[in-house]
Protein backbone atom coordinates (compact mmCIF):
# COMPACT_ATOMS: atom_id res chain seq x y z
CA UNK A 1 0.00 0.00 0.00
CA UNK A 2 2.72 2.43 0.34
CA UNK A 3 4.18 1.35 -3.09
CA UNK A 4 3.85 5.74 -3.81
CA UNK A 5 5.94 6.69 -1.47
CA UNK A 6 9.22 7.87 -2.62
CA UNK A 7 11.63 6.73 0.03
CA UNK A 8 15.11 7.52 0.03
CA UNK A 9 17.44 4.80 -1.23
CA UNK A 10 19.33 3.07 1.36
CA UNK A 11 23.18 2.16 0.33
CA UNK A 12 24.88 -1.46 0.51
CA UNK A 13 26.54 -2.35 2.66
CA UNK A 14 27.36 -4.22 5.85
CA UNK A 15 28.26 -8.06 5.82
CA UNK A 16 26.81 -10.48 3.16
CA UNK A 17 25.73 -7.60 1.23
CA UNK A 18 23.01 -6.86 3.47
CA UNK A 19 21.00 -2.82 3.51
CA UNK A 20 22.87 -0.51 5.86
CA UNK A 21 20.50 1.85 7.86
CA UNK A 22 20.14 5.41 5.70
CA UNK A 23 18.98 8.64 6.99
CA UNK A 24 14.91 8.96 6.41
CA UNK A 25 14.55 5.42 6.23
CA UNK A 26 12.55 3.10 7.89
CA UNK A 27 13.12 0.29 10.18
CA UNK A 28 12.67 -2.60 13.36
CA UNK A 29 13.93 -3.18 15.95
CA UNK A 30 11.84 -6.42 17.66
CA UNK A 31 8.48 -5.59 17.03
CA UNK A 32 8.81 -2.15 16.80
CA UNK A 33 8.94 -0.26 13.85
CA UNK A 34 10.76 3.64 13.41
CA UNK A 35 11.18 6.05 10.87
CA UNK A 36 15.48 6.41 11.42
CA UNK A 37 15.77 10.53 10.97
CA UNK A 38 20.16 10.12 10.89
CA UNK A 39 22.54 7.63 11.43
CA UNK A 40 25.80 8.69 13.33
CA UNK A 41 28.12 6.07 13.19
CA UNK A 42 27.34 3.54 15.81
CA UNK A 43 24.02 5.10 16.87
CA UNK A 44 20.61 6.23 15.11
CA UNK A 45 17.95 8.58 16.39
CA UNK A 46 14.68 6.59 15.64
CA UNK A 47 10.94 8.42 15.27
CA UNK A 48 8.54 5.69 17.14
CA UNK A 49 4.40 5.68 16.37
CA UNK A 50 3.61 7.22 19.82
CA UNK A 51 5.10 10.06 18.59
CA UNK A 52 8.02 9.65 20.77
CA UNK A 53 11.68 9.38 19.77
CA UNK A 54 14.79 8.43 21.30
CA UNK A 55 18.60 7.10 20.47
CA UNK A 56 19.34 3.67 19.62
CA UNK A 57 22.06 1.85 18.75
CA UNK A 58 22.11 0.82 14.78
CA UNK A 59 23.17 -2.75 15.54
CA UNK A 60 19.44 -3.39 16.91
CA UNK A 61 17.75 -2.01 13.75
CA UNK A 62 16.84 -3.83 10.69
CA UNK A 63 16.08 -1.72 7.74
CA UNK A 64 12.16 -1.66 6.49
CA UNK A 65 11.79 -0.58 2.83
CA UNK A 66 8.45 -1.47 2.76
CA UNK A 67 5.92 -0.36 5.22
CA UNK A 68 2.15 -2.08 6.02
CA UNK A 69 -1.03 -0.35 6.45
CA UNK A 70 -4.30 -0.55 6.11
CA UNK A 71 -5.90 -1.95 2.91
CA UNK A 72 -6.44 1.40 0.76
CA UNK A 73 -9.39 1.47 -1.52
CA UNK A 74 -8.29 1.85 -5.44
CA UNK A 75 -9.49 4.38 -6.70
CA UNK A 76 -10.31 8.63 -6.30
CA UNK A 77 -11.60 9.81 -3.31
CA UNK A 78 -14.88 10.53 -4.68
CA UNK A 79 -15.39 6.87 -5.58
CA UNK A 80 -14.01 6.06 -2.10
CA UNK A 81 -16.51 8.40 -0.37
CA UNK A 82 -19.49 6.69 -2.74
CA UNK A 83 -18.20 3.35 -1.30
CA UNK A 84 -18.47 4.52 2.26
CA UNK A 85 -21.60 6.26 2.11
CA UNK A 86 -23.08 2.90 0.49
CA UNK A 87 -21.54 0.58 3.07
CA UNK A 88 -22.63 2.69 5.76
CA UNK A 89 -19.02 2.95 6.92
CA UNK A 90 -16.52 5.61 8.19
CA UNK A 91 -13.87 6.76 5.91
CA UNK A 92 -10.12 7.47 6.78
CA UNK A 93 -8.47 9.17 4.20
CA UNK A 94 -4.58 9.81 4.37
CA UNK A 95 -3.34 13.00 2.32
CA UNK A 96 0.36 13.13 1.92
CA UNK A 97 2.64 16.09 -0.28
CA UNK A 98 4.24 13.33 -2.45
CA UNK A 99 8.12 13.03 -1.23
CA UNK A 100 6.91 12.24 2.36
CA UNK A 101 10.04 13.86 3.58
CA UNK A 102 8.64 15.59 6.63
CA UNK A 103 8.86 14.42 10.16
CA UNK A 104 5.04 14.61 10.55
CA UNK A 105 4.37 12.87 7.20
CA UNK A 106 6.98 9.62 8.50
CA UNK A 107 4.43 9.26 11.40
CA UNK A 108 1.69 9.28 9.92
CA UNK A 109 3.17 6.69 8.08
CA UNK A 110 4.27 4.89 11.72
CA UNK A 111 0.73 5.32 13.26
CA UNK A 112 -0.97 3.63 10.22
CA UNK A 113 1.55 0.87 9.96
CA UNK A 114 0.48 -0.29 13.63
CA UNK A 115 -1.04 -3.71 14.19
CA UNK A 116 -3.63 -1.84 15.95
CA UNK A 117 -4.51 0.94 13.75
CA UNK A 118 -4.27 -1.50 10.55
CA UNK A 119 -6.66 -4.14 12.08
CA UNK A 120 -9.24 -1.30 13.45
CA UNK A 121 -9.22 0.45 9.72
CA UNK A 122 -9.40 -2.56 7.90
CA UNK A 123 -12.49 -3.82 10.38
CA UNK A 124 -14.29 -0.56 10.70
CA UNK A 125 -14.06 1.84 7.35
CA UNK A 126 -12.70 2.39 3.87
CA UNK A 127 -9.58 3.90 4.06
CA UNK A 128 -8.16 5.91 0.87
CA UNK A 129 -4.74 7.42 0.23
CA UNK A 130 -3.52 9.87 -1.84
CA UNK A 131 -1.39 12.89 -2.95
CA UNK A 132 -2.99 16.54 -2.35
CA UNK A 133 -2.37 17.08 -6.15
CA UNK A 134 -5.03 14.27 -6.52
CA UNK A 135 -8.00 16.21 -4.69
CA UNK A 136 -10.08 19.00 -6.00
CA UNK A 137 -10.20 22.27 -4.69
CA UNK A 138 -12.67 22.24 -1.79
CA UNK A 139 -12.04 18.60 -0.73
CA UNK A 140 -8.16 19.49 -0.02
CA UNK A 141 -9.34 22.85 2.26
CA UNK A 142 -11.88 20.21 3.89
CA UNK A 143 -9.40 17.28 4.51
CA UNK A 144 -5.90 18.50 5.03
CA UNK A 145 -6.88 22.79 5.86
CA UNK A 146 -3.61 23.13 7.11
CA UNK A 147 -1.65 21.57 4.27
CA UNK A 148 -0.32 18.28 3.75
CA UNK A 149 0.06 15.63 5.21
CA UNK A 150 -3.06 15.45 7.08
CA UNK A 151 -4.83 12.21 7.94
CA UNK A 152 -8.63 12.43 8.30
CA UNK A 153 -12.21 11.06 9.80
CA UNK A 154 -15.00 11.50 7.22
CA UNK A 155 -18.59 10.90 7.97
CA UNK A 156 -19.85 10.34 4.52
CA UNK A 157 -23.90 12.36 4.64
CA UNK A 158 -24.64 11.08 0.85
CA UNK A 159 -22.86 9.94 -1.82
CA UNK A 160 -21.93 13.64 -3.09
CA UNK A 161 -22.08 14.99 0.43
CA UNK A 162 -19.66 14.68 3.54
CA UNK A 163 -18.83 16.13 6.96
CA UNK A 164 -15.29 15.90 8.24
CA UNK A 165 -14.94 15.00 11.82
CA UNK A 166 -11.36 15.60 12.54
CA UNK A 167 -7.88 15.94 10.79
CA UNK A 168 -4.29 16.16 12.23
CA UNK A 169 -1.10 16.71 10.36
CA UNK A 170 0.75 14.11 12.57
CA UNK A 171 -0.57 11.73 15.36
CA UNK A 172 0.95 8.56 17.21
CA UNK A 173 -0.93 5.58 17.30
CA UNK A 174 -2.74 5.81 20.71
CA UNK A 175 -4.43 9.57 19.65
CA UNK A 176 -5.31 7.70 16.34
CA UNK A 177 -7.26 5.07 18.10
CA UNK A 178 -9.29 7.34 20.20
CA UNK A 179 -9.84 9.85 17.50
CA UNK A 180 -11.32 6.66 16.01
CA UNK A 181 -13.41 5.17 18.16
CA UNK A 182 -14.67 8.13 18.71
CA UNK A 183 -15.80 9.13 14.61
CA UNK A 184 -17.02 5.44 14.72
CA UNK A 185 -19.96 6.44 18.00
CA UNK A 186 -20.28 9.68 15.65
CA UNK A 187 -21.06 7.62 12.64
CA UNK A 188 -23.30 5.53 14.80
CA UNK A 189 -25.13 8.41 16.07
CA UNK A 190 -25.69 9.61 12.59
CA UNK A 191 -27.24 5.71 11.27
CA UNK A 192 -29.61 5.94 14.46
CA UNK A 193 -30.82 9.91 13.64
CA UNK A 194 -31.34 8.67 10.08
CA UNK A 195 -33.55 5.63 11.16
CA UNK A 196 -35.72 8.24 13.86
CA UNK A 197 -36.29 10.43 10.51
CA UNK A 198 -37.58 7.47 8.98
CA UNK A 199 -40.06 6.70 11.21
CA UNK A 200 -43.71 7.90 9.52
CA UNK A 201 -45.78 10.97 10.64
CA UNK A 202 -48.49 8.80 12.02
CA UNK A 203 -46.09 6.13 13.77
CA UNK A 204 -44.77 9.20 15.64
CA UNK A 205 -48.09 10.39 16.32
CA UNK A 206 -48.92 7.26 17.92
CA UNK A 207 -45.79 6.88 19.76
CA UNK A 208 -46.37 10.42 21.46
CA UNK A 209 -49.87 9.33 21.92
CA UNK A 210 -48.89 6.08 23.92
CA UNK A 211 -46.06 8.94 26.12
CA UNK A 212 -48.83 11.26 27.06
CA UNK A 213 -51.14 7.75 28.03
CA UNK A 214 -48.24 6.34 29.90
CA UNK A 215 -47.17 10.09 31.51
CA UNK A 216 -50.77 10.78 32.50
CA UNK A 217 -50.88 7.02 34.08
CA UNK A 218 -47.75 7.45 35.61
CA UNK A 219 -48.88 10.79 37.12
CA UNK A 220 -51.95 9.33 38.85
CA UNK A 221 -50.36 6.78 40.23
CA UNK A 222 -47.59 9.13 41.82
CA UNK A 223 -50.52 11.38 42.89
CA UNK A 224 -52.36 8.34 44.17
CA UNK A 225 -48.69 7.16 46.19
CA UNK A 226 -48.20 10.44 47.43
CA UNK A 227 -51.69 10.79 49.20
CA UNK A 228 -51.09 7.41 50.52
CA UNK A 229 -47.76 8.32 51.99
CA UNK A 230 -48.91 11.77 53.81
CA UNK A 231 -50.71 9.69 56.48
CA UNK A 232 -47.68 7.77 57.24
CA UNK A 233 -44.51 10.16 56.82
CA UNK A 234 -42.76 8.29 60.09
CA UNK A 235 -43.10 5.60 58.23
CA UNK A 236 -41.98 6.63 54.95
CA UNK A 237 -39.42 8.57 56.85
CA UNK A 238 -37.45 5.25 58.54
CA UNK A 239 -38.51 2.83 55.49
CA UNK A 240 -35.87 5.32 53.52
CA UNK A 241 -33.80 5.93 56.02
CA UNK A 242 -33.36 2.17 56.35
CA UNK A 243 -32.64 1.83 52.63
CA UNK A 244 -29.96 4.23 52.48
CA UNK A 245 -28.35 2.44 55.16
CA UNK A 246 -28.69 -0.65 53.52
CA UNK A 247 -27.43 1.35 50.07
CA UNK A 248 -24.18 2.50 51.87
CA UNK A 249 -23.43 -0.89 53.38
CA UNK A 250 -23.41 -2.50 50.32
CA UNK A 251 -21.71 -0.29 48.57
CA UNK A 252 -18.76 -0.17 51.23
CA UNK A 253 -19.17 -3.69 51.24
CA UNK A 254 -18.47 -3.57 47.39
CA UNK A 255 -15.84 -0.96 47.93
CA UNK A 256 -13.87 -3.79 50.20
CA UNK A 257 -14.48 -6.35 47.61
CA UNK A 258 -12.89 -4.78 44.74
CA UNK A 259 -10.48 -3.80 46.18
CA UNK A 260 -9.09 -7.45 47.49
CA UNK A 261 -8.77 -7.83 43.72
CA UNK A 262 -6.27 -4.93 43.38
CA UNK A 263 -3.14 -7.31 44.71
CA UNK A 264 -3.67 -9.54 41.10
CA UNK A 265 -2.75 -6.78 39.30
CA UNK A 266 -0.36 -4.62 40.96
CA UNK A 267 1.94 -7.26 41.11
CA UNK A 268 1.39 -8.05 37.13
CA UNK A 269 4.26 -6.96 35.22
CA UNK A 270 2.78 -6.16 31.51
CA UNK A 271 3.44 -8.14 28.39
CA UNK A 272 6.52 -7.35 26.64
CA UNK A 273 6.38 -5.60 23.31
CA UNK A 274 6.27 -8.15 20.64
CA UNK A 275 4.78 -10.96 22.69
CA UNK A 276 0.77 -12.12 22.10
CA UNK A 277 -0.97 -9.63 23.71
CA UNK A 278 -4.35 -8.34 24.05
CA UNK A 279 -4.70 -4.18 24.20
CA UNK A 280 -8.07 -3.39 25.50
CA UNK A 281 -9.24 0.18 25.74
CA UNK A 282 -12.37 0.62 28.01
CA UNK A 283 -14.97 2.98 27.85
CA UNK A 284 -16.60 3.64 31.47
CA UNK A 285 -20.49 4.89 31.48
CA UNK A 286 -19.30 8.33 32.33
CA UNK A 287 -17.26 9.02 28.96
CA UNK A 288 -13.97 8.05 30.81
CA UNK A 289 -11.22 5.71 28.45
CA UNK A 290 -8.95 3.12 30.51
CA UNK A 291 -6.12 1.10 28.58
CA UNK A 292 -4.65 -1.92 29.96
CA UNK A 293 -2.39 -4.65 27.58
CA UNK A 294 -3.75 -8.38 29.08
CA UNK A 295 -1.56 -11.87 27.14
CA UNK A 296 -3.82 -13.33 24.10
CA UNK A 297 -4.43 -16.17 26.35
CA UNK A 298 -5.38 -14.49 29.48
CA UNK A 299 -9.61 -14.98 30.05
CA UNK A 300 -12.51 -12.51 29.81
CA UNK A 301 -12.98 -13.47 33.57
CA UNK A 302 -9.48 -11.47 34.63
CA UNK A 303 -10.79 -8.79 32.53
CA UNK A 304 -14.33 -8.72 34.42
CA UNK A 305 -12.03 -8.76 37.45
CA UNK A 306 -9.62 -5.62 36.12
CA UNK A 307 -13.04 -3.49 35.47
CA UNK A 308 -14.22 -3.67 38.65
CA UNK A 309 -11.33 -2.21 40.22
CA UNK A 310 -9.08 -0.17 37.94
CA UNK A 311 -10.53 3.01 39.51
CA UNK A 312 -7.54 2.34 41.91
CA UNK A 313 -5.03 0.78 39.72
CA UNK A 314 -2.44 3.25 38.20
CA UNK A 315 -4.46 3.38 34.49
CA UNK A 316 -7.17 4.99 36.88
CA UNK A 317 -5.81 6.82 39.08
CA UNK A 318 -5.60 9.98 36.53
CA UNK A 319 -9.21 10.34 36.24
CA UNK A 320 -11.48 12.08 39.22
CA UNK A 321 -14.91 10.89 40.32
CA UNK A 322 -14.20 7.11 38.78
CA UNK A 323 -17.00 5.07 39.55
CA UNK A 324 -17.99 1.40 38.64
CA UNK A 325 -21.54 0.79 38.83
CA UNK A 326 -22.56 -1.88 40.93
CA UNK A 327 -23.80 -4.40 38.41
CA UNK A 328 -22.55 -3.71 34.87
CA UNK A 329 -21.69 -5.68 31.45
CA UNK A 330 -19.27 -5.73 29.25
CA UNK A 331 -19.74 -5.22 25.46
CA UNK A 332 -17.83 -5.19 22.48
CA UNK A 333 -17.47 -1.69 20.61
CA UNK A 334 -17.18 -2.50 17.00
CA UNK A 335 -19.11 -4.95 16.12
CA UNK A 336 -21.16 -4.17 19.03
CA UNK A 337 -22.47 -7.27 20.96
CA UNK A 338 -22.63 -8.25 24.42
CA UNK A 339 -19.31 -11.14 25.99
CA UNK A 340 -21.85 -13.34 27.82
CA UNK A 341 -20.74 -14.88 31.44
CA UNK A 342 -20.16 -18.43 29.85
CA UNK A 343 -17.14 -17.04 27.63
CA UNK A 344 -15.66 -15.74 31.14
CA UNK A 345 -13.33 -19.20 30.54
CA UNK A 346 -12.82 -18.12 26.91
CA UNK A 347 -8.71 -16.87 25.97
CA UNK A 348 -9.39 -13.12 24.15
CA UNK A 349 -7.46 -14.63 21.25
CA UNK A 350 -10.63 -16.72 20.92
CA UNK A 351 -13.15 -13.74 21.42
CA UNK A 352 -11.51 -11.69 18.93
CA UNK A 353 -9.88 -9.63 21.27
CA UNK A 354 -6.20 -9.55 20.12
CA UNK A 355 -4.11 -7.95 19.24
CA UNK A 356 -6.74 -5.03 20.38
CA UNK A 357 -10.34 -4.16 20.96
CA UNK A 358 -12.63 -1.44 22.15
CA UNK A 359 -14.93 -2.49 25.23
CA UNK A 360 -17.53 -0.91 26.77
CA UNK A 361 -18.69 -0.83 30.24
CA UNK A 362 -22.18 -0.69 30.56
CA UNK A 363 -24.52 -0.01 33.50
CA UNK A 364 -27.10 -2.89 33.66
CA UNK A 365 -29.53 -0.18 36.43
CA UNK A 366 -29.17 2.34 33.91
Amino acid sequence: PWSGIDQPPPPSGGSGGGIALADGGFAVREADRCWVEFVDGDDALCLWADGSDGIVAAAELRPEPTMPGPRPFHGTFETARTEAFLSGRLLVAAVHAGAAQSKAERLLILTLATEEVTSLVDENAVFWRGAATELREPHLQQLAPEGAPSLAMVLPLAIDAMRVLSHSQGMGSDVFIGEFVTALEEVEEHRKALEARSVSDAALLRMEQDEEFAASLAADKVAQEAAQAANSLDEAAAALSAVQAARDQEAEQLTKKRRLLLDEFLSEQVPPDGSSTARLMLRLPGGQRIQRTFGAQDKLSKVRRWAECCPWLPEGSAHQDLEIPAHFELNLAFPRRQLASHEDEMALSELGLAPSAALLLIDRAA
